[in-house]
This record gives structure tokens, sequence and C-alpha cells, in this order.
């Protein structure tokens, strides 16, 4: 397959906008998802998922940035902002933050996870051994968030059980039927572990057993025995929000 360069290919740039843009109407009318699209145009012209994402939309960058800008006019960016965030990890590049990730996410109608498929993968036991070894084991995980119901910065805290494969991270903690169940899902690359998390509330508690999603990333210390970072997550509004996240190790 002859790979094209979507932006400077063999052919005008105005007639390989015209084909991104019906190839994409087409698919979406026979019901492909943005994520699915966004993965026909990365194999069909070589293109990074960051770049793939914001063309499935038929956008410039320019236009992405217009998008942007209308749903948060607080945090306004530019078509150079785009750009940076398209040719990282390369030296020319600048790398998005995860609050930048999380709203690239919301624009485009993916998960983060889908924006940073391109990236390097270090699953194996390499991973763990540049952290300090294995980070299997029982952890003392302790979160704040803001309730704006209640008007006050609050904590959450749980006893999570880590499980490890290679670059994977799996988590959860032993919560009776009375009491909140977290769950982490977590990829290590060299010192950073990034990936979800899902809360079910208490059925008993003040949010009534629901369900609260959203993303992580956290910096793991060079003995394996701590981690640390941030959430980031939606309210009942749809309103991003994010605080701190720290696990400690606890002797089993």
């Amino acid at each position: 397959m002859v790979v094209v360069n979507a932006e400077s290919g063999t052919r005008s740039a105005t007639s390989l906008r015209r084909e991104r843009r019906q190839w994409s109407a087409d698919l979406r009318a026979f019901g492909s998802t943005w994520v699915e699209i966004a993965d026909v145009f990365a194999d069909r012209y070589g293109l990074n998922p960051r770049v793939a994402f914001r063309l499935a939309h038929g956008w410039s960058q320019r236009e992405a940035a217009e998008h942007w800008n209308r749903l948060w006019p607080a945090d306004l960016k530019t078509f150079k902002n785009f750009s940076y965030w398209e040719q990282w990890p390369a030296t020319t590049g600048y790398a998005p933050s995860l609050d930048v990730l999380a709203r690239l996410a919301e624009l485009y109608q993916c998960s983060v996870s889908d924006l940073v498929t391109d990236l390097a993968d270090f699953r194996g036991a390499d991973s763990a051994q540049a952290v300090g070894g294995n980070l299997a084991g029982l952890w003392l995980s302790r979160y704040s968030y803001y309730s704006s119901g209640r008007d006050e910065e609050l904590h959450g805290e749980h006893t999570v059980r880590l499980r490890q494969a290679g670059g994977r991270i799996f988590g959860n903690n032993d919560a009776s039927e009375r009491e909140s169940r977290l769950t982490l899902d977590l990829s290590l690359s060299a010192a950073i572990a990034t990936g979800t998390w899902t809360e079910r509330t208490s059925p008993a508690g003040y949010y009534r057993g629901a369900v609260y999603h959203g993303t992580i990333q956290l910096v793991v210390s060079p003995q394996g025995r701590s981690m640390a970072g941030r959430w980031l997550g939606f309210n009942k509004e749809f309103e991003v929000n994010t605080g701190e996240w720290r696990l400690e190790w606890l002797d089993d």
C-alpha cells in the first residue's frame, strides 16, 4: 500500500481534503464511530492518532482551534498549539498535558488512550525493573475532590490490591455491598503509570451508588513504593474536574 502524506502528498491538498471529508462522511453514514474512522485514516495516510482524529472530523488545525475556543473560551488555543501537540513526541513538538488530552478527547469524542496509541510500549519485566521491581501488592489509595453539593474539598481513601502483568497494572479494593468500589486499569511506561479509574459509590452513602470514571496519571517513585499524580473526571453536569491522587505501599 502506498502511504500518502496527509498534508503534502502527491495529490493536491484540495483534492486530498475533499477525499478525506467524503470518506469520513460515508463511514459515518454507515455507522462508524470517530475512533474507527481515525483508525482508518491513520492506516491509510500514515498519520499519528492526534492528526487522524482531527482529519476524521474534517478540520484544519485552525478549525480545530476554533472548536476548542468555543468550548473553552477561558483557555484559548491557536493552530500552533495543535501543531505542537501533533508533532509530539518528536523534538519539534510539545507534550500535551493530561488536562489537554482530556479536552482533546472530549473534542474528538474518543478516549485519552485513543490519542496516544503511537507512543512506545514498554510492557514487560524491564518496565517494572526501571521503577524498583514489581508493583503488585497492597496499597493505600488517597485522592482529593471538590464536592459542589457540599461546597468543600473532600478526600477518598481505599485499600487497593494491585496486580501486575508486564506493563499493565490492575487494581481494586475488597468492598462490601455497602462500600464504594474502586477499580484501576493502568499502563506502565518507564516511571509513568497512565490509565483509567472507576468508582461505584456506596448505595448507602451521599452519592447513592452513582458511578464515576475518568483518567489518571501517576509518577512512580524510584523505589516503587509510592505513586503520585492527578486524576481527571466528569461531574453530573459534564464539567471536567481534577484533583491529586497518591498511593502508598502497605505491607501484606
